[in-house]
């Protein structure tokens, strides 16, 4: 399939294959007009145009692998136009030159005019005009070429961002869940074994499935779950917690550890800081490929600025903002509300493409 952006390294029989089909066809489409329009057959004009492509070609190629690349594209406007008018102009002169001192006499293509006439203007326009495709061309190839970097660059970047961000999302996991099994071993609590089992899990979804940019949002939620029944195991009854899941969230993939940092949230500013009753409220649910993640916890009465929630702080709810940046960066809308409670609400289209990494 011929692709005008595809550039090539060397000179390969495609690339030579490219340039002959493109000088046939304007060599065809001249001899045509003229023989259409002025004295002599087609095969004259063919023959005449032969002849002229012994300049254009060189003149040609001249603008579009020197004059473009060391001044077009350099932006050194004030030196690529007057080299470019003033090769023109000497192209134009040197054809009207094989015009009047071969061409007329031998083919009789014209009245031989006097040499410096109008129609040495027309050789230049001419000459203009057949360079000005191939130089489209290449400038949209350089065009393609930069944004095919850029994107690649990009792409870069994201990969070493998202790596770094999940690097320290883990160690900052970790440390809140083995705090907890620590205080629980201290105590001798009878539902120790039923944490080292659910760590367990939580550890081996960390360490394999985590791995992969995309995971089953049925393991993620598990993933929740998991989490969630070890607090519950930790705040007992001090702690009203509720989980409400709904609509059809298989088949479904989602970026990893993205929704767990909102949770954390919860329990680390709600449950964890109040020694009363404590409550959250979460709800997940999936239409249509869109996904609303919706975390509330109530506030302690006494509040201090070290135990209220941090959006733009800390490791968690910030990374979490930069990776939904980074992932799904038009695709998302988060809201973050502070009145008599605290509530987090995620809005995800998961159909979302996300970048490469």
């Amino acid at each position: 399939m011929f692709q005008i952006e595809k550039t090539y390294q060397g000179w390969s029989w495609e690339r030579v294959s490219r340039h002959v089909l493109y000088w046939m066809a304007w060599l065809i489409l001249y001899a045509a007009t003229n023989s259409t329009h002025l004295e002599g057959s087609f095969l004259t004009w063919t023959g005449v145009e032969l002849m002229i492509m012994g300049f254009k070609l060189p003149f040609t190629y001249f603008v579009i692998y020197y004059l473009v690349p060391n001044y077009l594209l350099t932006k050194r406007y004030a030196t690529f136009f007057p080299l470019f008018i003033l090769s023109s102009i000497i192209g134009g002169i040197a054809i009207w030159v094989l015009y009047h001192y071969y061409l007329n006499p031998v083919y009789f293509i014209y009245d031989a005019p006097r040499f410096w006439s109008t129609k040495i203007i027309y050789k230049v326009i001419d000459l203009i005009y057949i360079a000005s495709l191939p130089m489209m061309f290449k400038l949209y190839q350089q065009q393609h070429l930069q944004e095919k970097r850029a994107t690649q660059l990009v792409e870069q970047k994201l990969g070493a961002e998202l790596k770094i961000l999940k690097n320290q999302l883990h160690p900052h996991f970790l440390f809140n869940t083995l705090n907890n099994l620590y205080g629980m071993v201290l105590t001798r609590h009878s539902q120790a074994s039923e944490v080292v089992v659910r760590l367990s899990n939580m550890m081996s979804y960390m360490l394999y499935d985590c791995e992969r940019p995309q995971i089953d949002l049925e393991k993620e939620i598990e993933n929740l779950q998991n989490y969630v029944e070890l607090e519950k195991i930790r705040y007992g009854k001090r702690l009203d917690f509720s989980f409400e899941l709904g609509g059809d969230v298989a088949g479904k993939t989602i970026a990893p550890l993205l929704l767990m940092p909102f949770l954390e949230n919860a329990f680390k500013h709600g449950a964890e800081t109040d020694e009363t009753k404590a409550w959250i409220r979460v709800n997940l649910w999936v239409e249509n490929g869109d996904l609303t993640y919706l975390v509330e916890n109530s506030i302690p009465t006494m509040t201090t600025e070290e135990t209220m929630p941090k959006t733009q702080s800390g490791v968690g709810l910030a990374n979490v903002q930069k990776r939904l940046a980074l992932l799904y960066p038009e695709s998302y809308e988060l809201e973050i509300t502070e009145n008599d409670t605290y509530l987090i609400t995620l809005k995800l289209n998961l159909d979302h493409e996300m970048p490469h990494r």
